[in-house]
C-alpha cells in the first residue's frame, strides 16, 4: 500500500485531501506549528520522507519552501504540488534548477473534458474563437473574512485564469499575442482586485476570459468553429451546428442543437481525474514527460508577470 504525506489541511486542501482519502492512504498531514485535530496529524517534516509521494496543498507562497526541503533532503518519492508552483521570479528560477520529472504540478484544466473540445473538429471545422465565463459572487459569503486569498490583489490572475492560461498554452503553444489586461475593483473590503477581462491570440485563436468573484454566478465556456458553435457549462455541452443555413429571405439563420449531452461539474472532475492520473505514475514508478514541466514554467513564469502589471 502507498503512503501518502500531504501539507496544507483547509479549504482546497481540504477538497483534495477528501478525494484522497477515497482510494488512498494518507499517512501523515503536516502542519509546522498547530495541533491539529487527525489521526494522520504531525508536526515532524521529516515524517513526509517516509511516504511515497507528497501532496502540497498550502498557500502558494510556500510552495518553494517545501519543494526546495524535499530536494534538499534527497526525497525519493513523488511530488503533486498545487497551482501555482511559486509566486516569486527568484523562487522560479532556483526551481528549474533542481526540479525533477517526478514532480507534477496540478493545472487540473489539462485533464478536462474542455481540453477535449480545444481541437479543430471534422463536423464543426476550425476553431476560431473561445469566451470564457468564469463569474462567482463568492465575496458576499461571510467565510471570505478568512480566506487568505482574499488578501492579494492578483488572487484572480494565480486562483483562476492561471488554470485557462494553462489549457491554452498546454493545448496550443507558449506563444501568447496581443496580451491585454482589463481590470475593475468594486469590492470595498478585500485587496483582491474582483473583476477582470483578458484578451489575447494564440496560434490564431482569439481568446476572452471574463473573471469575478463580485458579479452573479457564470460557468460559461463558448468554442465558435468556421461551422459551428459549442456551448460548455456545469452541466450541458451543447453542439450547435450548421452555422450557415439561410431562411426564405435570404437571412442567416440561428444555427439549431446538433447535439445536447450531460456533463460532469468540469473543475471537480478535472480534479479527480488530476489525482488518478498523478497516482497512476506514482504507483507504477514512472516519470511525468518534461514537456508537461516545462509547460508548468512557462505558465508559471506568464502569470508572475500579470501579477506585476495589476495596480
Amino acid at each position: 500500500m502507498l503512503n501518502i504525506g500531504v501539507i496544507g489541511y483547509k479549504n482546497h486542501a481540504k477538497k483534495i485531501t477528501d478525494l484522497i482519502r477515497k482510494k488512498y492512504n494518507i499517512k501523515f498531514i503536516y502542519h509546522p506549528s498547530k495541533k491539529l485535530k487527525f489521526k494522520e496529524f504531525t508536526n515532524k517534516i521529516e515524517n513526509l520522507l517516509k511516504t511515497d509521494c507528497v501532496f502540497i496543498l498550502c498557500p502558494s507562497k510556500e510552495h518553494f519552501f517545501y519543494l526546495n526541503y524535499l530536494n534538499k533532503e534527497k526525497y525519493k518519492g513523488y511530488v503533486f504540488c498545487e497551482k501555482i508552483p511559486v509566486t516569486t521570479d527568484n523562487d522560479l528560477k532556483k526551481l528549474t534548477n533542481f526540479l525533477n520529472n517526478k514532480t507534477y504540478f496540478n493545472f487540473n484544466l489539462r485533464h478536462s473534458i474542455l481540453s477535449k473540445y480545444l481541437k479543430d473538429n471534422k463536423l464543426l471545422g476550425k476553431l476560431i474563437s473561445i469566451n470564457i465565463f468564469d463569474l462567482k459572487p463568492i465575496l458576499s459569503k461571510k467565510s471570505m473574512k478568512q480566506n487568505w486569498r482574499m488578501n492579494f490583489k492578483d488572487t484572480l490572475i494565480t486562483n483562476n485564469l492561471v488554470h485557462y492560461l494553462d489549457l491554452m498554452i498546454n493545448n496550443f503553444s507558449k506563444n501568447i499575442q496581443n496580451f491585454q489586461l482589463i481590470s475593475n475593483k468594486i469590492n470595498k473590503y478585500f485587496k483582491i482586485i474582483d473583476n477582470f477581462l483578458i484578451i489575447f491570440k494564440i496560434k490564431k485563436k482569439l481568446i476572452n476570459i471574463n473573471l469575478s468573484y463580485s458579479s452573479g454566478l457564470e460557468n460559461l465556456y463558448l468554442l465558435y468553429f468556421s461551422k459551428g458553435k459549442i456551448e460548455i457549462n456545469n452541466s450541458k455541452i451543447k453542439i450547435f451546428y450548421p452555422n450557415n443555413k439561410i431562411d426564405n429571405k435570404g437571412r442567416l439563420k440561428k444555427p439549431k442543437v446538433f447535439a445536447n449531452k450531460k456533463t460532469k461539474n468540469i473543475f471537480d472532475d478535472s480534479n479527480i481525474k488530476s489525482i488518478s492520473y498523478f497516482m497512476n505514475v506514482v504507483k507504477n514508478r514512472k516519470k511525468f514527460k518534461k514537456s508537461e514541466i516545462i509547460k508548468s514554467i512557462i505558465t508559471n513564469k506568464i502569470v508572475l508577470s500579470l501579477s506585476k502589471k495589476i495596480k
